[in-house]
C-alpha cells in the first residue's frame, strides 16, 4: 500500500506539481493568531541606556531585542537599577531585571502572556539582603494595585501599564520592588486591587 501510495503521489506531482503538494503532503494546524501591539507612546530617551544595555547582552532565543518604541519601564532608579518589559506580539511579553550595584545580575525572561497572569508573583532573587523586583499581570485595566502584608520591605508601591493587545484586549502590567530580609526570610505580601481579590506574592 505504501507503494502504491508513493507512485500515486509521483503520477500527481506529473500533472500538477500544486495537486500532489495539497494530496501528500501534511497541513500544518494554524496556531493561535499572533500579531505585533502598538504602544501607545515610546519609552522616554531617557530609557536609551535599558535599550542598549539589553542590545548588548545575550537574551532568550525568542525574545526581540527591544527598541523605545516597544519598551515599558515600569521602574527605574537612574542608570542603576530599572525593571522593563517589551512585547514579542499579542501571545509572548520578555521582561528585564536590571541591577547595576553588582548585587545582583541583569536577568531576561521570557513567558507567555497567559501563564504570567494567573502566576503567583515570585522572586527574582533570593540573595538576603538585595532589593529584587517582581512581575506579574492581570486580565483588563486593573489601577491602584497596592501591597498588603510585610511591607516595611517594600522599596516602591506597585508600578503599572496597561496595554491593549487589540481589539479591545486590556492587560495590566504590574511590578513591585522590595528588599529580601538580611536573614533571606521568606516575606509575606499580597498584591490586592480595588475590586477583586487579593493575590498572594513572595
Amino acid at each position: 500500500m505504501k507503494r502504491s501510495f508513493g507512485a500515486l503521489c509521483s503520477t500527481a506531482a506529473l500533472v500538477t506539481a500544486l495537486t500532489a503538494a495539497a494530496a501528500c503532503e501534511p497541513i500544518p494546524a494554524p496556531g493561535p493568531f499572533r500579531h505585533p501591539v502598538l504602544l501607545p507612546e515610546p519609552a522616554p530617551p531617557s530609557a536609551q541606556w535599558i535599550v542598549d544595555l539589553i542590545a548588548s547582552l545575550n537574551t532568550p532565543p525568542q525574545c526581540p531585542k527591544p527598541t523605545r518604541p516597544t519598551l515599558v519601564v515600569l521602574d527605574t532608579a537612574g542608570q542603576y537599577r530599572a525593571m522593563a518589559f517589551w512585547l514579542v506580539d499579542n501571545l509572548d511579553v520578555c521582561y528585564a531585571i536590571i541591577n547595576h550595584a553588582g548585587e545582583a545580575p541583569t536577568t531576561i525572561w521570557f513567558t507567555a502572556i497567559k501563564d504570567l497572569i494567573p502566576r503567583t508573583p515570585m522572586p527574582t532573587d533570593t540573595t538576603a539582603g538585595v532589593d529584587a523586583y517582581a512581575f506579574t499581570a492581570y486580565r483588563g485595566q486593573v489601577d491602584d494595585i497596592t501591597v498588603s502584608g510585610d511591607t516595611a520591605h517594600i522599596v516602591s508601591p506597585v508600578h503599572h501599564s496597561t496595554i491593549d493587545l487589540g481589539a479591545g484586549d486590556l492587560v495590566t502590567f504590574a511590578e513591585y520592588h522590595y528588599r529580601i530580609p538580611p536573614t533571606g526570610r521568606p516575606l509575606s505580601i499580597a498584591l490586592c486591587t480595588p475590586t477583586g481579590s487579593c493575590r498572594e506574592a513572595r
